[in-house]
């Protein structure tokens, strides 16, 4: 009975007490320290009621009763810490009580409330401050003037004043100034949900009207709420970082197609130029030679000279365009063989004709050259005089100088021509491989600027690429070529 009566005794206090405590030390009142309260106050009402209860020797030895473990007389069951006057009942109740709040208070003050037992113990404390309104919301001492203040701030000056205009003419009153009836303040609430959340909006209008019901419910929604506009706002973030990447990409794509349209318009003008050009020729000095009969020889000869590189030339022109109009339709078959780079290398200096230009020189390390490549041989050749040419038509360095460089990347070959001129601006240099495409008066230099678009398609079909450099002093180009046996 003597247990029972300590049981039951234990157990109230353990469960009253640290409500108490949670009340006078809310800011620092934590789970650990219940539970370690809870804990020591178990012992000691075991130790000093329960387990004695069974008599000597069942239990707990007559030594331990009469002497106290190791013989120390303090810690006796029935006379803890010296205490030998009371019932053995109020004995174990007092000290289980002492243990525990002493417990409590020390692991408490030692540990780090969570922000949910914070709440938690400010609910506690201020209860009658959070009490929920049996009346609702009527009855509030704020003035119709703070709501429809808030409200604007809220919602805007228009919208928060035709909804006071209207519930106040709702009422029968003129003005923005309903009164905070029951009804009205619902509609509020309602409203400004759209725009902070519901419970936001909740514990705004109960914090205006200084009735704070606001209870941790209401706060732990308040929170999600939050978290809730702040990932919003993240993801309209993103989507505006992404629509104005999209923007910046078609302002530039609309530039570079306004760019390309004027090349277009630039090249049919200059087209015709080509076409009229040598036609004009061929039938201005045919007339001649059709119509004049007593011509010295060497005038039918220079005449028929005439004719013959007009015709050439205008030969040359419609092949580029048939050339290039095969390959982009891909009709085009590539013979792609083993070949020799420095091989097809030779070719192509020799074909060009800077070996006999002594303006302009190559600088080449053949040795650097030793590779075999997958290629077309005649396409590749075709590619390399293009940019040789280019070098030896644009290069505007004092001493004109092409340099060759050959290296090898991870299964590739990368065969770099670089002059020593300007370079390309860098506007021009997303442009240069589209089609009519020319830095250069085109009458100066020859050609309707085809080359380079006609070399990005034949590397494109044999499977490698071509590139311009960046950064390189002067006009730079890169082939990059599969190498044999990959």
């Amino acid at each position: 009975s003597l247990a029972a009566i300590g049981l039951i005794s234990f157990v109230g206090v353990a469960q009253v007490l640290p409500a108490l405590l949670g009340g006078l030390f809310w800011q620092r009142a934590t789970r650990p320290g219940a539970l370690a309260g809870l804990l020591t106050g178990f012992a000691v009402w075991a130790y000093a009621l329960f387990l004695p209860s069974f008599g000597s020797a069942a239990v707990l030895s007559p030594g331990v009763l009469a002497d106290g473990p190791w013989g120390i007389g303090w810690l006796r069951p029935h006379a803890l810490f010296g205490l030998t006057g009371p019932d053995p009942v109020v004995h174990a109740v007092f000290w289980s009580m002492f243990l525990n709040t002493l417990a409590f208070v020390s692991v408490s003050l030692l540990s780090v409330p969570s922000p949910l037992e914070r709440l938690q113990g400010m609910q506690f404390v201020n209860a009658d401050a959070f009490a929920a309104s049996p009346g609702g919301w009527a009855g509030g001492a704020a003035g119709a003037e703070e709501l429809l203040a808030m409200s604007q701030r809220i919602i805007g000056a228009d919208q928060a004043q035709t909804l006071f205009r209207d519930q106040a003419s709702k009422q029968g009153k003129a003005g923005f100034l309903p009164d905070p009836t029951s009804d009205f303040l619902e509609t509020l609430e309602r409203k400004l949900a759209g725009s902070v959340g519901a419970a936001t909006a909740h514990a705004m209008i109960a914090q205006v009207m200084g009735r704070a019901r606001v209870t941790v419910g209401d706060l732990m929604a308040m929170a999600g709420e939050t978290a809730q506009i702040m990932e919003y706002s993240s993801q309209l973030e993103a989507k505006s970082d992404e629509l104005s990447r999209t923007a910046r990409q078609l302002r530039e794509a609309n530039e570079k197609l306004t760019e390309l349209s004027a090349q277009k318009d630039a090249f049919l003008s200059q087209i015709s130029h080509e076409l009229r050009t040598p036609m004009t020729s061929v039938r201005a000095f045919s007339e001649i030679l059709r119509d004049m009969g007593d011509l010295a020889p060497d005038d039918q000869k220079r005449y028929a000279s005439i004719i013959h590189d007009e015709a050439v030339r205008l030969t040359r022109l419609l092949d580029d365009l048939l050339d290039l109009g095969a390959l982009e339709s891909g009709s085009v078959r590539m013979k792609t063989t083993s070949v020799s780079l420095r091989e097809a290398m030779d070719r192509a200096i020799t074909a060009s004709g800077v070996l006999q230009d002594t303006s302009f020189s190559v600088e080449r390390n053949p040795a650097h050259e030793a590779h075999l490549v997958l290629a077309d041989s005649d396409r590749l050749v075709q590619v390399f005089i293009n940019l040789i040419s280019n070098a030896r038509k644009y290069c505007t360095g004092a001493a004109p100088r092409l340099t060759i460089a050959v290296a090898v990347r991870a299964g590739r070959v990368d065969v770099d021509f670089v002059d020593n001129g300007r370079g390309v601006p860098a506007r021009s240099q997303t442009l240069i491989f589209e089609k009519f495409s020319r830095l250069t008066d085109g009458r100066k230099a020859g050609g309707a600027g085809l080359g380079l678009a006609i070399c990005r398609e034949i590397m494109a079909n044999m499977g490698g690429a071509i590139s311009y450099l960046p950064g390189q002093g002067g006009a730079a180009f890169r082939v990059s070529l599969m190498r044999a046996g990959q």
